[in-house]
C-alpha cells in the first residue's frame, strides 16, 4: 500500500513538473533572476536568565522577490497555480498585498510598493528615492498563510544606477495578529563596528511585543548584508544569486550603572540569526524540488512556536508577560492638538496634520470584536449628545492608524472648551462601560496606561453621571463585579451610569461578558498551571486600579 502511494505520489510530481515547464512563458530565464526560492536556516539561543538558557535551530522556505516583478505578475508561475500574486486560494504558494504593511481597508488592497513609500514617508523620508525592492518573505502554501514573524523589504535608490541600498525596513508580525516597522536608513544612526559578514549595522530601542517571555524594554542590534540590487546585471545575479543574513541581537534594559555610560546597552539577552544556506532562481521545477525536500516547512511556523512556549514556561520555568496595547504609531501621539483639530472638515487632516501623526512603527492592531464595537458605539453617541449639551468640543484619537479620529462638537456654537481623549486600544470603550464613574474611568486609564486626557476636569464633567433617585441595578451590577474599594465611598458613585441611557439592558449584558471572559481566562491559566509574571495578571487589571484609590477619598 504505502509503494504504491509513494508511486502516486512520484508520478503526480513528475507530471507536475512536466506541466509546470511546458506552461512556462518564454521570458522565464529572466524573470527567473528576479525571484528566488531561499532556503533559510533560522537559529534561536536565549541566554538570559541564565536558568533558563535555550537554543534550537530549523530551515524555512522564503521567497526573495523584486517587488517590480512580482506586481507586475511576471513572476507567476503556471498560470498563478504554482506560484502568484493577488491571493491565496486555489494556489500551492502566493503573495498578497492585504498581508503586509498598512490594514487599513482603503489602503489594504493597493500594492505593496505602495504602501512601502506610504510607510517612508510617514517616517519622513523622500519615497521618490525608492527604485529596486526585494522583499524577504514566507509565502502562503495550499491556501494556509501562516504567521510571518519577519519580512525584510530592502530599497535601492532610483538615481546613482539604482545599485546603492538606501533603507531596510523590517516589519514585524507576532502571534495576537499585531504588525510592526522599523524603518533602517544607511549611513544614519548605523554602529561604528560593523560585525564580519555583514554590511550594516543598527542599535535601536525595543518597541513591539513579540516573545511572551520578554517585556517590552531594551535595545535590538541588527544586522544585515545587502544582496545585489534587483537592477544589477544578469551576469552578476546569475554567476551570484542573492544569499541574505540578518542578526538580531536583544540587549536587556542597561542596570543604572550601565545607563550613566554613554552609549552603553544592557546584556544580551537573546539572539535570533537567518542566513541563507541555498538560493535558486524561483521556476516551476525548482520551487517543486524545493517544497519536496521541505513539504511542511511553510506549515510549522506557529507550531514550532507554541512548542518552544512549552518548553521555555513548563520546563525552564520562564513566567509569561502579559500582552501590552500596541505602542501608538504616532510620534506626537502625546503632544497637544491644534485648535483647527476641532473643525469637522479638518477630521481626516491635512499636510500639518500628517506631519504630526507620523509613524512611530505600530502599523497592525488586532482587529475590532463585537463588544468593542458596541461600546464605541455608545461612547460616540453619548459624546455627540453631550457635546451639544455643554456646548464643548471633544476628540478622540486612536493610537491605532486605521482608526480614524472622531470629532464632537456643538452644531450651534464654536465650543471654548475642548476635551482630547487619546487611547491606545479599542479596549478603552468597554472599559468606560466597566468603571461606575468618571473617576474610577481614570483610575484604571492611569493605571493601564490605556488612555489619556488633556484635562480630567473636563473629562469628569463631560461624564458626569445624570439625576436619578436611587442606583439603578446596571449601576448597583457593575459594583458588585468590581474590588469593594470602589464602592466604599458611595456618595463618590452616580445613581445611573453616564453611558446607560437608553442602553442599560445591553450595557449589563456586555458587563457581565467582559467579566466573565477573565473569570474563563483565569480559569484556563489556573488549570494548564500557567503563570504571568506576578501582580501583572490580565484579569487584576481592576485590583490594580483599586490600589490607587487612597482610603482618604
Amino acid at each position: 500500500m504505502l509503494s504504491a502511494l509513494a508511486a502516486a505520489v512520484v508520478t503526480v510530481f513528475a507530471a507536475g513538473c512536466a506541466w509546470c515547464y511546458m506552461s512556462e512563458p518564454a521570458d522565464a530565464q529572466k524573470s527567473a533572476l528576479l525571484a528566488y526560492i531561499v532556503e533559510n536556516q533560522v537559529t534561536h539561543a536565549r541566554l538570559l536568565p541564565t536558568p533558563s538558557t535555550h537554543a534550537f535551530s530549523y530551515p524555512t522556505l522564503a521567497f526573495l522577490v523584486s517587488l517590480d516583478a512580482l506586481e507586475a505578475r511576471s513572476l507567476d508561475l503556471a498560470r498563478g497555480w504554482l506560484f502568484g500574486y493577488g491571493g491565496t486560494s486555489w494556489r500551492v504558494t502566493g503573495l498578497r498585498s492585504a498581508a503586509y504593511l498598512a490594514q487599513e481597508r482603503k489602503k489594504a488592497e493597493a500594492g505593496i510598493k505602495e504602501k512601502l513609500r506610504e510607510v517612508l514617508e510617514q517616517f519622513g523620508h523622500d519615497s521618490r528615492r525608492v527604485g529596486g525592492v526585494w522583499m524577504l518573505t514566507m509565502p502562503s502554501y495550499m491556501g494556509y498563510e501562516g504567521i510571518n514573524p519577519l519580512t525584510v523589504y530592502y530599497c535601492y535608490d532610483s538615481s546613482e544606477g539604482g545599485e546603492r541600498l538606501v533603507w531596510v525596513v523590517l516589519e514585524i508580525h507576532n502571534t495576537f495578529g499585531e504588525k510592526h516597522v522599523h524603518v533602517l536608513e544607511t549611513g544614519v544612526g548605523e554602529d561604528e563596528d560593523c560585525p564580519p559578514g555583514f554590511d550594516h549595522q543598527w542599535t535601536f530601542a525595543r518597541e513591539f511585543h513579540v516573545s511572551p517571555f520578554n517585556d517590552r524594554l531594551g535595545h535590538y542590534r541588527v544586522s544585515v548584508n545587502a544582496p545585489p540590487a534587483p537592477s544589477s546585471s544578469s551576469s552578476a545575479l546569475s554567476s551570484s544569486p542573492p544569499r541574505p543574513k540578518v542578526r538580531i541581537h536583544l540587549h536587556a534594559a542597561p542596570s543604572s550603572a550601565d545607563a550613566n555610560a554613554a552609549g552603553l546597552v544592557g546584556p544580551l539577552k537573546l539572539t535570533a540569526t537567518l542566513f541563507a544556506r541555498r538560493a535558486v532562481p524561483l521556476t516551476s521545477a525548482n520551487l517543486l524540488r524545493a517544497l519536496a525536500r521541505y513539504p511542511l516547512a511553510l506549515f510549522l511556523s506557529f507550531a514550532r512556536i507554541l512548542y518552544h512556549a512549552w518548553i521555555l514556561h513548563y520546563v525552564k520555568r520562564l513566567d509569561v508577560f502579559p500582552r501590552p496595547d500596541p505602542k501608538p504609531a504616532m510620534r506626537a501621539w502625546g503632544l497637544p492638538l491644534p485648535r483647527a483639530v476641532l473643525s469637522p472638515t479638518a477630521a481626516e487632516g491635512d499636510e500639518d496634520e500628517a506631519a504630526r501623526r507620523r509613524a512611530h512603527g505600530g502599523i497592525g492592531w488586532q482587529d475590532e470584536g463585537p463588544l468593542e464595537a458596541y461600546a464605541r458605539r455608545v461612547v460616540e453617541r453619548f459624546l455627540a449628545r453631550r457635546a451639544e449639551e455643554l456646548g464643548v468640543g471633544v476628540v478622540l484619537e486612536s493610537g491605532d492608524p486605521s482608526m480614524p479620529r472622531r470629532v464632537f462638537v456643538p452644531s450651534s456654537t464654536s465650543p471654548e472648551d475642548r476635551l482630547v481623549i487619546r487611547y491606545a486600544a479599542r479596549r478603552f470603550f468597554p472599559t468606560l462601560l466597566l468603571a461606575p464613574c468618571a473617576a474610577h474611568m481614570l483610575l484604571v486609564g492611569t493605571a493601564e496606561d490605556l488612555f489619556r486626557v488633556s484635562s480630567e476636569e473636563l473629562f469628569v464633567r463631560v461624564f458626569a453621571g445624570g439625576a436619578w433617585p436611587r442606583m439603578s441595578w446596571v449601576q448597583s451590577l457593575r459594583l458588585s463585579l468590581l474590588p469593594k474599594r470602589f464602592a466604599r465611598r458611595p456618595s463618590q458613585v452616580p445613581p445611573r451610569h453616564p453611558l446607560d441611557e437608553g442602553w442599560g439592558f445591553l450595557n449589563a449584558l456586555v458587563v457581565c461578558l467582559v467579566h466573565t471572559g477573565d473569570i474563563l481566562e483565569k480559569t484556563v491559566f489556573t488549570c494548564l498551571k500557567a503563570r504571568f509574571v506576578p501582580g501583572l495578571e490580565p484579569w487584576g487589571r481592576w485590583e490594580r486600579a483599586a490600589m490607587l484609590l487612597r482610603d482618604d477619598q
